[in-house]
């Protein structure tokens, strides 16, 4: 073509073939359109996949197997005293003994967001009610009938249902 040897006509047509693609063009940067998206592509992932892991981090701390924030003081001090006496203060343990405060916090004002508040949760919700999401679970939480008895489930429930 015009003078040119056979080697300068094929780079000259690549080039042009080069700039027609759009894939091939290049931006500022001098990164080829193909490069920048499949950039932006792994930092969606990269973010989407974070979001993930965190909020199955925070789910995973309210399971009961994590170990949470260690009372700083006696667990029967640890967590507001209640007017069940006897029955209150075993309440009362085996509520720090199941790292309950993991997620509902030492006075009981939660730490995982609204729903783990249980300050006045007897206001709200019956003995029954919360001695079936005790034994069950549920929005988060773990059951934990096969891990509490029968009789624990209902002091449990006995002592945050007179929270009012």
């Amino acid at each position: 073509m015009y003078g040119r040897t056979d080697d300068e006509s094929r780079r000259s047509l690549l080039m042009l073939e080069t700039q027609r693609d759009p894939a091939h063009r290049h931006n500022e940067s001098g990164r080829s359109r193909a490069a920048v998206y499949a950039s932006r592509r792994r930092l969606r992932a990269a973010v989407a996949l974070s979001g993930v892991l965190l909020l199955a981090a925070g789910l995973t701390g309210c399971a009961g197997g994590g170990t949470g924030v260690a009372p700083t003081a006696s667990p029967s001090a640890a967590v507001p005293a209640s007017e069940g006496g006897d029955a209150g203060a075993k309440a009362q343990e085996l509520f720090t003994a199941n790292k309950c405060i993991s997620c509902h916090g030492v006075d009981l004002a939660g730490r995982v967001g609204p729903s783990t508040n249980l300050q006045k949760i007897g206001a709200t919700q019956t003995k029954e009610q919360i001695a079936e999401q005790i034994r069950n679970g549920g929005g988060g939480m773990p059951a934990y009938k096969s891990k509490l008895s029968e009789d624990e489930v209902n002091q449990l429930a006995d002592w945050l249902s007179s929270k009012k």
